[in-house]
């Protein structure tokens, strides 16, 4: 259970339905919280606490049973769990299969875990395709704004690509669409945590081009010059932007 847990970044209750331990009756109240003062003197009189108190056996327990909330291991009423076994089904699957054909001894097989594709996260969609379907559905400024939260929470954990390549196809991708403006975001996002990124200043060159802005154009190009001043990209951009 742990492993998943930590594959999917969630916990049991993603899964399992949790219950409420049943309440106590009255006369089970009384006797709990009797029991807890006769620990709690015990303790004092041996030095333990000398605050008295209920001590730690009658904290967090209210009028419930035992120590909180269980979980419903045998329900599959949740559709996570139920998406969970055809999962590990699949998983096994792959594993068995490969074991089968590449023909090798067990310790040099790479098994598939659900870490290979989650790692971390609940839907181990790529992110750019998540950051396409947001620019899609939400606009360029939602779009930005989802980049720099999972930028910010899973960078340093492996679950999604962060690499100045994701940004920059999504930019060219938008230019080949004819989207200028969502170029513009992507790229100009890029160069803001890449910003010696020659490759975009060309992208970015040509989404001020489609916006007929040449002004902006030749800038992008000056800079990616800078940064790379064998760039022939850049070079042959320059020459055909008017003097």
């Amino acid at each position: 259970m742990q492993q998943f847990t930590r594959a999917l970044g969630v916990q049991c209750t993603f899964c399992h339905i949790e219950q409420a331990p049943p309440l106590l009756s009255v006369e089970e109240l009384e006797a709990q919280q009797a029991a807890a003062a006769a620990a709690a003197a015990q303790q004092a009189a041996r030095g333990r606490n000398p605050q008295g108190g209920q001590g730690q056996a009658g904290r967090g327990r209210g009028r419930g049973r035992g120590q909180g909330p269980q979980m419903d291991y045998a329900s599959d009423d949740k559709r996570q769990k139920r998406t969970a076994r055809v999962m590990i089904a699949m998983v096994n699957d792959i594993n068995a299969r490969l074991a089968s054909s590449l023909k090798k001894p067990a310790a040099e097989i790479t098994r598939v875990q659900c870490a290979t594709c989650h790692r971390g996260v609940t839907n181990p969609a790529q992110l750019s395709d998540v950051l396409r379907q947001t620019m899609l559905t939400k606009g360029e400024g939602a779009a930005v704004v989802e980049y720099r939260d999972l930028r910010q929470q899973y960078l340093n954990t492996g679950a999604y690509d962060f690499r100045e390549t994701t940004l920059l196809d999504l930019g060219r991708e938008s230019l080949a669409m004819r989207k200028p403006d969502d170029a513009l975001a992507w790229l100009q996002l890029n160069v803001e945590f890449y910003p010696k990124s020659a490759a975009s200043y060309v992208e970015l060159a040509r989404a001020h081009v489609a916006k007929r802005d040449a002004e902006s154009a030749v800038a992008d190009l000056n800079k990616a010059l800078a940064l790379d001043p064998a760039n022939a990209d850049a070079k042959r951009e320059l020459a055909r932007l008017p003097k």
